[in-house]
């Protein structure tokens, strides 16, 4: 008794040769639409599925396969005889074969921005049904979702003289049930996109696929990996160096978000998910230099960042110190070429696409922890000024630059900075007085001066003494988020020391 395979793909990748393979073993086509016609103009031959069911495609194509005549051939068990009776009662017969690829959603919909009304015709709906079914019923039925499965397909059925075994067979059921998943995780998140409800939806389903293999995790022991959504691209590139570990994509990250939220010439230096350096330049090379300044010791073996594009004069002062990575908006051949006698160290091109996700995900306590990022809407106009001295205009610039660097520090994040630069860092303390204190030992040891300079802290001062330390080291002008039950003897001791405070009425935890 022959067998029957129902053919109806969008991708027609090799899907003639193997109709033909399926032919020559015996097998029987039904099909529809652009499928059936292909098949057909290559002399195979095909019975209409509407030949099956009685009715023709209505509704612009939206029901084709959609009828019991083909459900029932799909899902009945051979097993039972009730299940064979009730195929036989609507004139129908088993079908053992399903061979079916999606509407491109991904390709069609999302990356062409398509309006919601258009992209909804691409949400294949006869498509992932019966890949469901035949997916159910796959000790009877084997599904087909994978131009790239055909060839293996042939070979197995030659090789079990056409009874594929039960462990292959759930291994396509299994392969189908990610498909249709991760293909409805796709459409979720697009029409998701059209919604103003907040990012904390009741449910949440997170359908990666695998993009890199790291070289380990956070410790060499430790297995990682780097995955990305199915309907996402890599917006970033690596050009040359050793495979990224752990680590680096998070300091990566740190890197070019940090010199992306300033407009003026940047560069940024991470050390163990902390900036040890950053600075704003006349140039790429102004820049480094005087990010270097802030910490000489902790940049060696860093993570380099700029928002302009590295040229050839920079590349060979980078490639004198030992560095992990640089990260760039763009690199010109001349530096490339450069780069090359360091083949070790990772150069990291930001394509114009880049964007940071809108939520940030960890597990905790067996379960997750989801947040929307922080990515608050900073405008120095509209802090309070709650000193009787203001700020002058370098200060203000200096404010602007602390707060912007503070709450890429783990907390608690103290930050001393003037209007070009990264003074010093005092991060991950326990107590807030011991990361000004740690802040303040820094420069001791840089040799910058903190005259004039200002302080951001990312949450608020709990006690005077923290501003009392900092001014007795020069610093003139401070910024914090406020909202301490001792605000009003914090802002006390700042007038008495002729100090200027900004309150953010916003903090930057960082953990």
């Amino acid at each position: 008794m022959s067998k029957r395979a129902l053919i109806s793909v969008w991708d027609k990748t090799g899907i003639v040769r193997f109709s033909k393979s399926l032919i020559d073993r015996g097998y029987e086509i039904l099909s529809t639409g652009g499928t059936k016609k292909l098949l057909e103009n290559n002399n195979i031959n095909v019975t209409s599925v509407s030949d099956l069911t009685g009715f023709g495609t209505m509704m612009d194509g939206r029901v084709k396969t959609l009828h019991p005549k083909v459900f029932g051939g799909i899902l009945a068990d051979r097993k039972k005889e009730s299940h064979l009776n009730d195929l036989a009662a609507i004139d129908s017969q088993v079908i053992d074969l399903v061979v079916v690829n999606l509407y491109p959603f991904a390709s069609e919909a999302v990356d062409k921005k398509l309006p919601i009304e258009i992209a909804i015709e691409f949400i294949d709906i006869g498509g992932p049904s019966m890949l469901r079914a035949s997916a159910k019923n796959h000790k009877s039925v084997i599904p087909i979702c994978d131009p790239q499965d055909y060839d293996n397909f042939i070979s197995e059925l030659d090789k079990s003289d056409g009874e594929i075994p039960i462990k292959t067979r759930r291994k396509y059921a299994v392969k189908v049930l990610n498909t249709t998943s991760n293909y409805d995780c796709v459409i979720s998140s697009y029409l998701s996109n059209f919604e103003d409800d907040d990012v904390l939806s009741s449910n949440i389903n997170i359908n990666v696929i695998k993009n890199n293999e790291l070289r380990y995790g956070e410790n060499p022991h430790q297995k990682a990996a780097f995955y990305i959504s199915h309907d996402q691209k890599n917006s970033w590139e690596q050009l040359q160096g050793k495979k990224l570990s752990y680590n680096n994509y998070t300091d990566i990250e740190s890197a070019i978000s940090i010199v992306k939220d300033f407009d003026d010439i940047s560069c940024s230096i991470i050390k163990h998910a902390n900036p040890c350096g950053f600075a704003i330049g006349n140039n790429n090379v102004d820049a480094f230099e005087r990010a270097v300044s802030s910490d000489p010791v902790s940049y060696f073996g860093g993570i380099v960042g700029f928002n302009h594009k590295v040229g050839a004069e920079l590349a060979k002062k980078l490639v004198k110190p030992f560095l992990e990575c640089i990260v760039a908006t763009d690199f010109d051949s001349e530096s490339l070429e450069i780069f090359k006698s360091k083949k070790n160290l990772r150069l990291i091109k930001i394509k114009d696409s880049f964007r940071l996700s809108k939520t940030m995900i960890k597990n905790a306590l067996g379960g997750y922890l989801l947040q929307d990022r922080d990515q608050l809407d900073f405008n120095i106009n509209r802090c309070d000024l709650v000193t009787q001295r203001k700020p002058n205009k370098e200060e203000i610039q200096g404010l602007k630059l602390g707060w912007n660097l503070v709450k890429y520090v783990k907390s608690n994040a103290i930050v001393f900075s003037n209007q070009y630069q990264l003074l010093s860092v005092g991060a991950g303390q326990m107590s807030r007085v011991d990361s000004v204190k740690n802040a303040i030992r820094k420069i001791s040891e840089t040799g910058l001066s903190l005259t004039g300079a200002i302080m951001a802290s990312d949450a608020f001062f709990p006690f005077p003494d923290c501003v009392e330390i900092a001014a007795k080291a020069g610093i003139k002008s401070m910024i914090q988020p406020g909202g301490s039950i001792k605000d009003s003897e914090v802002i006390n001791i700042a007038n008495e020391l002729d100090l200027s405070m900004l309150f953010t009425k916003a903090r930057h935890f960082y953990h």
